[in-house]
C-alpha cells in the first residue's frame, strides 16, 4: 500500500492543523503515514537542501511510490524532489510556496534578513520567536531555477484566492507549465482551513488512494 507523506511549512511543524487533518484521515484507513519534521538541521540554521535531502532519505525507505502531501515551504519542498527523480504516485500540494527561494532573496520584507544575516521569526511549533541564522540565505541561490523544472507526477494544487502569503499565480504558473495538473481556486486565504477547503482536501486524498 502507498503511504501518504506530509511535508509541513516554513516555521511550522509536522503536527500543525494540516499536518493533523492528514494524519487523522490517514490513520481512520489504515494508510501509512509519515510526516518529517523539516525544520532541518534545526530551525536556526534551516536550509532547504536539509529539507531536500531528509524526504529524499525518507522515501528511499518506503516500498512504494508515496502520495506527497505539500503546505505551503513544504510544497516547494515536494516539487523539488519530484524534479530530481523521486519516485511518487501522485502530489497535492496546499498554497505551495513554488518560488520560495527566489521570493526571499527579493522580497522587500526580508531586506533586513539579507543585510544582516539573521531575522526573528515567529514559530508556530514553538510558539515564540525563533532566530533564523544566515544558512538558509546563503542555501537560497541553490534553487532558484525551478522555473525551467518540468515535473512529470500528476498533481492537484489547493490555492486559497485571498492568500496573501503565497501568489495565487504562483500556481496558476505552475499549473500552466506542467501539463496535467489541476488546479482548484478556493475561498480561502493561506491557512485553507475554512470547511469548504477542508473537504476539498478530503475529497482529493480519497481521489489519490482510489
Amino acid at each position: 500500500m502507498s503511504a501518504l507523506v506530509y511535508l509541513h511549512g516554513f516555521s511550522s511543524a509536522p503536527g500543525g492543523n494540516k499536518g493533523s487533518f492528514t494524519r487523522r484521515w490517514a490513520e481512520a484507513r489504515g494508510i501509512p503515514f509519515h510526516a518529517p519534521d523539516l525544520n532541518l538541521p534545526t530551525f536556526e540554521r534551516l536550509t532547504l537542501t536539509a529539507q531536500v535531502e531528509a524526504v529524499e532519505a525518507l522515501l528511499r525507505t518506503l516500498p512504494e511510490p508515496p502520495v506527497l502531501v505539500g503546505s505551503s515551504l513544504g510544497g516547494f519542498i515536494a516539487t523539488a524532489v519530484a524534479h530530481r527523480g523521486a519516485a511518487l504516485s501522485s502530489m497535492l500540494l496546499l498554497a505551495p510556496a513554488i518560488h520560495f527561494a527566489r521570493r526571499r532573496m527579493s522580497h522587500p520584507a526580508w531586506a533586513a534578513y539579507r543585510e544582516r544575516g539573521e531575522l526573528e521569526v515567529f514559530h508556530y511549533s514553538a510558539g515564540r520567536p525563533l532566530r533564523l541564522g544566515p544558512e538558509l540565505q546563503k542555501d537560497l541561490p541553490n534553487w532558484m531555477d525551478d522555473d525551467a523544472w518540468q515535473i512529470p507526477v500528476p498533481t492537484v494544487i489547493l490555492h486559497g484566492r485571498h492568500d496573501e502569503a503565497v501568489p495565487l499565480a504562483e500556481s496558476e504558473a505552475y499549473r500552466d507549465r506542467n501539463l496535467g495538473t489541476v488546479l482548484h481556486v478556493l475561498e480561502d486565504d493561506h491557512g485553507l482551513l475554512k470547511p469548504a477547503s477542508l473537504e476539498c482536501l478530503e475529497h482529493e486524498l480519497e481521489a489519490a488512494f482510489r
